[in-house]
């Protein structure tokens, strides 16, 4: 999961060379973080379909999902024939994501699957739609968009993160904890064991192993989220994964 997370975080924030020109020092206050001033510039400009796709780039950025949707759907609205709107497109799809919409997230990366059959992007977008279904616990869905991604586009980057994906076993889990000892992880497994079924992952680190505290293996979502608040109320910092 976290190489997906990579991947998706890398091609959410991707800026193409387009952002040159009038847009220039708008993309330079980006590049430096400055991402007010970025705004500011960039609505000094007038609003062409360029400006919109920066402004929708910059909100997402700052984490402000529903501001950089308004600006992907004005430029899909006012600019039909833009040669942005499939980027905008999949942004708008990748803040339903990022917000935990997976119901809207489905229904526009599949809307940009069914107009642009020939996209370059297809990759993508079957690894998203992959991604989503992991997240809602549709496993032959996910497995059947890993499989066209191999299929189909065997030289993609993407692949990279298939081959890892499509080893793991399909399930959610809780993790109740993180611990860079051993002794610590041991300690939290053993005050839960009685109440849950309690096991530990190993992930090793460049100079340290992270030892990962989860419990239970749950088909479907809602049966980990029922065990998932009864945690959080008992103060464990519970996370349901993938």
């Amino acid at each position: 999961m976290k190489s997906f997370l990579l991947v998706f975080t890398f091609m959410a924030m991707l800026l193409p060379p387009v952002f040159a020109g009038p847009l220039d020092e708008a993309y330079k206050s980006y590049l430096g973080e400055d991402y007010e001033e970025a705004i500011t510039k960039a609505k000094s400009v007038s609003a062409k379909d360029e400006s919109l796709y920066f402004l929708g780039l910059v909100y997402m950025k700052m984490g402000n999902y529903p501001q950089s949707r308004e600006y992907f759907l004005t430029l899909m609205q006012s600019y039909p024939r833009s040669g942005l709107y499939q980027e905008a497109s999949l942004k708008l799809a990748d803040t339903y994501f990022i917000e935990g919409d997976f119901s809207k997230a489905r229904a526009s990366y599949k809307e940009v699957e069914k107009k642009y059959p020939s996209s370059d992007y297809r990759p993508i977008i079957y690894l998203k739609l992959a991604q989503v279904a992991e997240k809602e616990g549709q496993w032959d869905e996910k497995k059947k968009y890993l499989s066209l991604l191999k299929e189909k586009y065997p030289l993609t980057n993407e692949l990279a993160v298939t081959d890892n994906d499509e080893a793991k076993e399909d399930f959610f889990t809780i993790q109740v904890g993180a611990f860079s000892s051993r002794k610590n992880a041991l300690n939290l497994r053993n005050e839960l064991s009685a109440k849950y079924d309690t096991y530990l992952v190993e992930e090793k680190k460049e100079n340290y192993t992270l030892y990962k505290v989860r419990l239970g293996k749950f088909k479907v979502r809602k049966e980990a989220e029922k065990i998932w608040g009864r945690l959080v109320k008992q103060g464990y910092p519970a996370r349901i994964y993938p």
